[in-house]
């Protein structure tokens, strides 16, 4: 084979002749301007990375010590596939727990207790291998009792304690964040104790799903789970737990939202950060010891449109696995509004198996490594939240700024940008903002758009817990309760005339803008002229009538039309899809209504014309 390498006979190219290229095609327009995209976190991509890119690494260096392989190593990775089970009863939550194992595959379960206290371990453990599967547990009453309660069970067992996998779900901070319940580090300290005899079982959980689900940004979600674990480490320290024990029996478990490559970006970081932090305290821990645990948000789903949600579910999995998780809990794509069906279930397992078994994601240690793109994801990631790190620890650390609201003010600002930008549908929740099914209903439409949280604390400031599209589901279910009241849903009737190409286009448009807000949409009617779409319309059965066509028709009829509709039409409202700016004022007088158009915010619209036609929030 020759050792010549590949296109040796030409010369390299540096970053700066491509963007020169690029600036010159682009014909006299900002690159800046037009290639290069802000984000949340308030720092720009660049359409293009090269390796000119790649130089300084700094902490992110860190994920070639954590994926570094063994001398015998096969290059393959393994990530728990957990499926979720709730503890109703002992008995029947054993049944679904050996189903899931059995016949569908799960390689760990997270047995989800409801608060329960005391737990029969004998009955919910019944023919489960215990070294053969993870087993984890959430929503304990009181962790450090559950945690004697199992540890009891293995002892009475025999079972080889370094053969036990999981977790408890044990972040009594993310609780205090949610619920306002005062973090309990003595209970804390004691569950760490317990589980510390398993090495590969963790007594505590550092989630960064409250910020996921609250709407934060991807700088905040690292920082703050970070910020967490350094005043527990401190508040633990006071109760005999030194900081290598703390990190030998604590598990981040990290949300995961929709955006792909910030995903995988997000888990590398974090990994990269946590084994940084294991350094600073000197722990003398191996790098490759971290495991890393995700978990679906509700901040992702959707109520509307829910099998959506298993496309969503399927890239945030496919983000994690490639971000180097070690363990997936994704959640049935009903499960944010109603209880999860047996297919809901089994297809929240597939994602994982799918990863596997089709796509082979599991034959690569770190498949993102080298990708200029992703690794400086990775590193801008990591600058950022370490910014805002320090700054956290600088103004007296999380638990402070949190009880001060400093947390709860960030993470908002960031949730009303993005909700902003769903607003104006700039950013697409298919199914809810953008596509909407217009005939889907609801059993028992109310605004719920996702879990409820319980009542703050007093002068305590909690996390929300919602869906990002919530607004326009509490939007669509007020329709929805108003055609149960007068028997039908507003009508829009959407009148075309003119240029064909446009006239349709701007039909879709308009149908699917009021759609969003679940208004009937009536089949579009095409007419000869101006005049006659202006007669004709005003005769249809429609609270709204849209006026679809070309700028060029709007300039020379849309007069026309908008004078012989309110010379026909009683009390009803006429809108232009478009936006004309020269003729606004005339058409105005004409007749026309209202205009809706690309930029305009189509919550606040819809609100307004809920509002016009008697749809109150209730």
């Amino acid at each position: 084979m020759s050792s010549k390498k590949l296109f040796a006979e030409f010369a390299p190219v540096s970053k700066q002749a491509w963007v020169d290229k690029a600036t010159e095609d682009l014909k006299g327009a900002d690159f800046e301007k037009k290639l290069v995209w802000r984000t949340d976190e308030r720092f720009n991509i660049q359409p293009f990375y090269t390796a000119e890119d790649m130089d300084g690494r700094g902490v992110a260096s860190n994920l070639s010590k954590a994926f570094a392989r063994d001398e015998n190593a096969t290059g393959a990775r393994w990530w728990v596939n957990y499926a979720e089970v709730v503890v109703d009863n002992e008995a029947d939550a054993n049944k679904t727990a050996i189903e899931n194992l059995e016949e569908r595959g799960a390689d760990g379960i997270i047995f989800n207790l409801k608060e329960k206290e005391d737990v029969d371990f004998e009955t919910l453990l019944k023919g489960v291998e215990l070294t053969c599967c993870a087993v984890s547990f959430k929503n304990a009453k009181c962790a450090s009792h559950l945690a004697e309660g199992y540890f009891a069970y293995l002892a009475k067992k025999g079972t080889d304690l370094a053969k036990i996998t999981g977790y408890i779900y044990n972040d009594p901070v993310a609780v205090w964040n949610t619920t306002g319940k005062e973090p309990c580090y003595k209970c804390l300290a004691k569950t760490i104790k317990t589980t510390s005899a398993a090495p590969h079982f963790y007594g505590m959980t550092v989630n960064s799903v409250p910020f996921v689900n609250a709407g934060s940004n991807y700088t905040q979600e690292i920082a703050f789970t970070l910020a967490k674990l350094t005043d527990c480490i401190d508040k633990l320290e006071a109760e005999g737990v030194t900081a290598k024990e703390v990190f030998e029996n604590a598990m981040p478990i990290m949300g995961m939202n929709t955006d792909y490559f910030f995903e995988i970006a997000k888990f590398r970081a974090v990994r990269a950060l946590w084994i940084e932090l294991e350094a600073l305290y000197n722990t003398g821990l191996d790098p490759k010891s971290v495991k890393i645990g995700a978990e679906s948000s509700v901040w992702a789903v959707a109520k509307y449109d829910p099998y959506v949600n298993m496309l969503r579910s399927t890239t945030e999995g496919m983000s994690a696995v490639l971000g180097g998780v070690d363990a997936l809990s994704i959640a049935p794509y009903d499960s944010t509004f109603e209880n999860p069906t047996s297919f809901s279930s089994r297809i929240a397992l597939n994602i994982s198996h799918l990863l596997k078994e089709e796509s082979y994601f599991d034959k690569v240690v770190d498949p993102a490594a080298g990708s200029y793109y992703i690794e400086n994801l990775t590193d801008t990631l990591i600058a950022k939240a370490l910014e805002l790190f320090k700054a956290t620890e600088a103004a007296g650390g999380y638990t402070a700024q949190f009880a001060a609201g400093e947390i709860q003010k960030q993470i908002g600002e960031v949730r009303a940008s993005k909700r902003k930008d769903i607003g104006s549908r700039k950013r697409v929740y298919v199914g809810v903002n953008r596509y909407p099914n217009t005939k889907e209903t609801l059993d028992d439409p109310q605004c719920c758009g996702g879990k409820k949280c319980k009542a703050p604390a007093e002068g305590l400031e909690l996390l929300p817990c919602q869906h990002a599209a919530k607004p326009f589901e509490c939007l669509r279910q007020r329709t929805e309760m108003y055609a149960k009241e007068h028997g039908r849903r507003p009508r829009v009737f959407l009148a075309g005339y003119g240029n064909p190409a446009m006239r349709t286009a701007r039909a879709m448009f308009a149908g699917d803008f009021f759609g969003a807000a679940s208004f009937e949409i009536l089949p579009d009617v095409t007419y000869p002229d101006a005049a006659t779409a202006g007669k004709e319309s005003a005769k249809a059965d429609a609270d709204i009538v849209v006026i679809c066509s070309s700028d060029d028709d709007y300039v020379a009829s849309a007069a026309d039309f908008a004078r012989e509709f309110k010379a026909a039409a009683n009390g009803k409202t006429l809108v232009l899809a478009g936006y004309p700016a020269d003729i606004v004022d005339d058409l105005k007088a004409a007749g026309v209504d209202d205009f809706i158009h690309v930029r305009v915010n189509a919550l606040d619209a819809l609100n307004g014309y809920q509002e016009k036609l008697g749809i109150k929030e209730k």
